[in-house]
């Protein structure tokens, strides 16, 4: 977890320059009410030129990024068992309000790259799926090349719309990068959490394929066995790719 913004120090601690308060609501949230293998936090600091700075612990091991090439399918398997019960403990944590709001922790906007290409637009939060569904469609600003094209896709959104969705924690950023191993294999941290907050249900699984690279190998070859469930999902959300104005 050593690079860019985040910087080893003594006494088994990192910190990292740039997080933001969202980050460190979402981990200490985590860490409450899970299992989950998250940073513990020591303290977050924001210094006279307003600069902020995230004193972590440090979690030793290598991120699956720089282990990519080692994911054999024995390998696989044994990160899949462990995503498993780290994504089942997240949609365990109970909504904090009735209805559930689709929005980030603590009913602040949405914060995703997937949906915010520019990294600008505020977006949400949203009293319900369908809200939120709605706004998507119409801020994805998606482009067809004749009618019987733009016709045909959105009936395939708008059908697949309509079905029912719990409204889940989701870290909202897990691919590989985000993903600690020790040398079994075995995962001991997940990281970065900025981006985590109240989402439908399915969003983990296609936000996990949102990096180019990663859409064949983790994403299905480990994400789509982790959440096989949401193909068709993943599917529509393909027409969002090949259709939307920036990708």
């Amino acid at each position: 977890m050593i690079g860019g913004n985040v910087q080893r120090t003594s006494y088994g601690l990192c910190f990292k320059r740039g997080a933001l308060q969202r980050e460190v609501t979402a981990m200490r949230f985590v860490r409450k009410r899970t299992t989950i293998p998250v940073p513990f936090i020591v303290d977050y600091l924001v210094s006279d030129d307003n600069e902020n700075y995230l004193i972590m612990e440090l979690i030793l091991g290598e991120t699956l990024a720089d282990q990519y090439g080692s994911l054999t399918e024995d390998v696989c398997h044994i990160i899949i068992r462990d995503l498993i019960d780290i994504t089942n403990q997240l949609r365990s944590i109970p909504p904090p309000s009735r209805p559930p709001l689709v929005c980030g922790l603590g009913s602040i906007p949405i914060d995703c790259r997937r949906i915010q290409l520019n990294g600008s637009s505020s977006f949400g939060p949203f009293d319900s799926v369908k809200a939120f569904h709605e706004e998507l469609l119409k801020f994805s600003n998606l482009e067809f090349p004749n009618q019987e094209t733009e016709s045909a896709a959105l009936s395939e959104i708008h059908r697949l719309y309509e079905k029912p969705y719990r409204i889940v924690f989701t870290h909202n950023d897990l691919h590989p990068g985000n993903v600690i191993v020790d040398a079994n294999f075995r995962i001991v941290g997940i990281i970065d959490w900025e981006s985590s907050g109240w989402m439908p249900e399915y969003w983990e699984y296609i936000k996990s394929r949102f990096i180019y690279q990663y859409r064949k190998r983790w994403g299905g070859r480990v994400m789509a066995r982790v959440f096989p469930e949401y193909e068709e999902e993943w599917e529509v959300d393909c027409i969002y790719y090949a259709h939307r104005m920036r990708y």
